[in-house]
């Protein structure tokens, strides 16, 4: 565990750079805003956590970290070497998952925190968000490598994951936190119609991930198209 943590700090460091800090001040400074939102209002809804303490700063700020996984090396003139290595998929890989590793494990925790600190009346299904999580940082993750290894740089990286993500809309949006006056739920699953709703959008989060991540890399496995 120890190794693992470290090197998902060291990929993280080389990922971002001096804006590690940066990134995770405004990573704080927004999940902390709407935790004191929800707080002062006492009476939002439970979905909120989920959209506000989750998705949002996923978005703004997974995305951007995400994009510059292969242009780094471009810019750095050793693409060629990091293309050429043996364990290249592995490499880039290893750059998505710490970057949405930390994704999932900031939304598990809050998602968590706000299950069990919840009183009776804001209670709700805690299994469909922990699992629509996994599959947004899954996504996230397999757009942007999709993107990566085709584009030239970060920001056209960052607008085409963007669009696709938008494309993906209806399902990558999805709120798996039902409403409190909605229909009846249990501690860990939602009634009928909640679940087949939450069960469709996890079906398309599961085959985009999965499609978009063998699609990149079968581009990795070439390396002279990225490199050209």
């Amino acid at each position: 565990m120890r190794d693992l943590l470290r090197s998902m700090r060291l990929s993280l460091g080389l990922l971002l750079g001096r804006r590690l800090g940066l990134f995770a001040a405004i990573d704080a400074l927004v999940v902390g805003g709407a935790v004191f939102q929800m707080l002062l209002e006492g009476e939002g809804e439970a979905s909120d956590l989920y959209r506000f303490v989750f998705l949002v700063p996923s978005v703004i700020l997974a995305l951007p970290a995400l994009a510059g996984m292969v242009d780094l090396e471009r810019r750095a003139g050793c693409l060629d070497l990091a293309l050429s290595a043996p364990s290249a998929e592995g490499y880039f890989l290893r750059r998505a998952g710490a970057v949405c590793a930390v994704t999932a494990a900031q939304g598990w925790l809050v998602i968590l925190l706000g299950w069990f600190l919840g009183d009776s009346e804001s209670t709700f299904p805690i299994v469909p968000p922990l699992v629509q999580v996994a599959l947004v940082s899954l996504l996230l993750g397999a757009v942007s490598l999709f993107w990566a290894v085709r584009l030239r740089t970060a920001g056209a990286v960052w607008l085409a994951s963007t669009v696709s993500l938008c494309v993906l809309g209806k399902w990558f949006f999805f709120n798996p936190i039902p409403p409190r006056y909605g229909e009846a739920f249990g501690s860990f699953l939602p009634g009928p119609e909640a679940a087949l709703a939450w069960l469709g959008s996890a079906g398309v989060l599961a085959a985009g991930s999965a499609l978009f991540f063998l699609y990149a890399r079968r581009r990795l496995r070439r390396p002279e198209l990225i490199i050209s």
